[in-house]
């Protein structure tokens, strides 16, 4: 509903205590009349029944009789089924545009089967803005039943919405509103007592700054904090000539901080007077790209107090599309955490490209950053050319915050690779959060579908930087409780090489549980590791294969070269103890340096065939 509509409802709205008294009796007018007498008596009310038992609203002032506005009908009509009005138009617009028809000629009875359908309404900025339009009609028929309904409301919205109705009441009878509003705002909150002035003074600006100072000190509003509010206001209060103002701004030479708020208070009084088209047409003019553009934010984003955020979003896509998109990404922005159900659904139907594309993805990845496992369970509502994307992000948001949820989606991403790099980041998260449930998950998920080149051992390194000394031995159980895999071998051994970073010590006194196996060399090869670290001399490492059984040297020192740089095993070719030990190393290094990155020479290389015996030239090919 524009300003100047609302204006004229308001002012028809006056007309309500003479048609009731004509259309009824002069009992009813009589009626009409002890109906606001208690205000001009009160010093001889009591306490007793000011306030019902169960309603902070006064009950000192009987309503009016809602009979009469019924247009002698008494049975409730049918349900007007208020959701279908924001559920089935395809513009977010048309639902307010619509219910605001309705209530040209809705009833109180109407009004009351409205409010009650609104908690139907699953959005909560629909169910905001459509209670707005509601109680604000009911405010011109009936204010204090009015006030009664919306208090039946949560907290917050019951103060804004009385300070709205109070606004309307005083419209057209501000003595009354004031009167019954000394005896209600001692049970409102500060906030809500203060936006209660704030809606009665917006109302009446053009009356003596006086009396909105003695309507302040009535409603028990701060001297300070009134005149602060009566400043604000003030900056926005409406102007007589809107052009003339407009273009006496554009005329200074300078554009400061004043100017820029006269802009902004001229460009809400267009939108009041004249609508949003013709704000467009006025800011769009602006040639100062920075002016322009902050203006239209300022503007915009200050009608979200008063309008749903679906309909200024698509004001400011269809008229500033081009001149305001920074605008347009925040409220896609604010709206995709308020409702992102509606917001996508906005975004999907804007047919400008590329805008219509980057706000969708705006949105997505609002609503996977805030809550991804709910983006995940609605997968299917989701155009369907963005699903994959979607459902990788989704997950990829999930293994960041709630990793533990995520194992239950890795299947349906189809592409191996794009799973594998998921799959290490939720391993990764997992054991920093909780060390022992990945790791079990990982024990209890043998068949793994992994890609070419990466193996279960390449997983787990993603969990075992994170073991020490503390938690490895509760890991180390974990891994004898579940069964060895088709070689034989469990994963035990990685745990005692993890441990041998933090403690050796503990690390050996393990070996000995450590089932048969290539386990056992895994476990030799990372305490080799952990020696050789912590000495930086093969020595140690030499030292230490007197505790390995000697049939397992030599693959024991081939594991060991896996796990040193290639130029450092270069180094210390020369100085393992035996031909076949640095056989074996050797091989293992020209392996590596064959499969991945060789920063040797060819000169280099050839030294490090030299220590190849037949068996080893043989498996190499050479």
């Amino acid at each position: 509903m524009s300003g100047k509509e609302i204006n004229n409802s308001l002012r028809r709205a006056k007309l309500v205590p003479l048609l009731v008294g004509t259309g009824l009796s002069i009992v009813l007018c009589v009626g009409f009349v002890v109906f606001f007498r208690p205000f001009s008596n009160e010093a001889t009310q009591t306490t007793d029944g000011m306030y019902d038992r169960e309603s902070k609203t006064p009950s000192v002032v009987p309503p009016l009789d809602r009979n009469a506005s019924n247009d002698n009908n008494v049975e409730l009509e049918q349900s007007l089924e208020l959701a279908s009005l924001f559920e089935e138009p395809t513009s977010y617009l048309e639902g307010s545009v619509a219910l605001d028809h309705m209530l040209q000629n809705a009833n109180i009875a109407k009004l009351v089967d409205l409010l009650k359908q609104s908690h139907s309404l699953e959005n909560f900025e629909k169910q905001r803005s459509a209670r707005v339009q509601i109680l604000r009609k009911f405010a011109t028929l009936d204010p204090i039943l009015a006030l009664k309904h919306a208090e039946s409301l949560p907290k917050i919205q019951y103060e804004h919405l009385a300070s709205l109705i109070y606004r309307d009441w005083s419209l057209f009878d501000l003595d009354s509103a004031l009167t019954y509003a000394e005896q209600h705002v001692p049970t409102l909150s500060r906030e809500g007592t203060t936006a209660v002035f704030e809606q009665i003074v917006r109302a009446n600006w053009d009356r003596p700054d006086a009396l909105k100072l003695q309507i302040a000190e009535r409603l028990r509003v701060g001297s300070s904090t009134a005149r602060d509010l009566l400043v604000s206001i003030e900056r926005d209060k409406p102007l007589d000539n809107l052009s003339a103002a407009w273009e006496e701004v554009l005329s200074a030479e300078n554009i400061g901080e004043d100017e820029s708020n006269r802009l902004h208070q001229i460009a809400i009084a267009v939108i009041e007077s004249d609508g949003y088209t013709e704000f467009a047409e006025l800011a769009n003019s602006i040639q100062d790209r920075q002016i322009r553009t902050t203006l239209i934010r300022d503007t915009l984003l200050s009608r979200l107090d008063k309008e749903d955020i679906g309909v200024v979003f698509e004001h400011a896509v269809q008229l500033f599309r081009e001149t305001g998109r920074p605008v347009v990404f925040e409220l896609a922005n604010r709206w995709s955490y308020l409702d992102p159900h509606s917001a996508l659904k906005a975004v999907s139907d804007i047919q400008f490209y590329p805008l219509g594309e980057h706000l969708v993805n705006t949105v997505i990845s609002n609503w996977i950053d805030r809550n991804p496992g709910d983006v995940l369970r609605q997968l299917d509502t989701f155009p369907a050319e963005y699903r994959e994307e979607i459902l990788v992000e989704g997950i990829w948001s999930m293994t960041a915050g709630e990793p533990e949820k995520a194992p239950e989606y890795l299947g349906e991403i189809a592409d191996l690779n794009t799973r594998w790099s998921v799959m290490v980041n939720m391993f990764q998260n997992w054991a920093y959060r909780n060390i022992e449930e990945a790791f079990t998950w990982f024990l209890d998920n043998p068949g793994l579908e992994l890609p070419s080149g990466y193996s279960r051992a390449s997983l787990l390194q993603y969990l075992l930087y994170r073991v020490t000394a503390e938690t490895g031995p509760s890991l180390f159980k974990l891994a004898l409780e579940h069964p060895t895999d088709d070689s034989g071998s469990g994963w035990e051994g990685s745990i005692v090489g993890a441990i041998a970073r933090e403690d050796i010590k503990k690390a050996k006194e393990l070996l000995s549980q450590i089932r048969d196996g290539t386990g056992r060399i895994t476990a030799y090869a990372g305490i080799g590791q952990a020696l050789f670290d912590q000495n930086n001399s093969i020595d140690s490492v030499i030292e230490f294969t007197e505790e390995i059984p000697e049939d397992q040297h030599v693959e024991f020192y081939g594991e060991f070269a896996m796990r040193l740089r290639p130029q450092v095993v270069y180094e210390q070719l020369d100085k393992l103890p035996t031909p076949e030990a640095q056989a074996r190393a050797a091989l293992k290094l020209l392996q590596r340096i064959a499969n991945s990155y060789n920063p040797f020479t060819d000169e280099q290389v050839e030294h490090i065939e030299s220590f190849l015996t037949e068996t080893e030239r043989n498996i190499l090919g050479l």
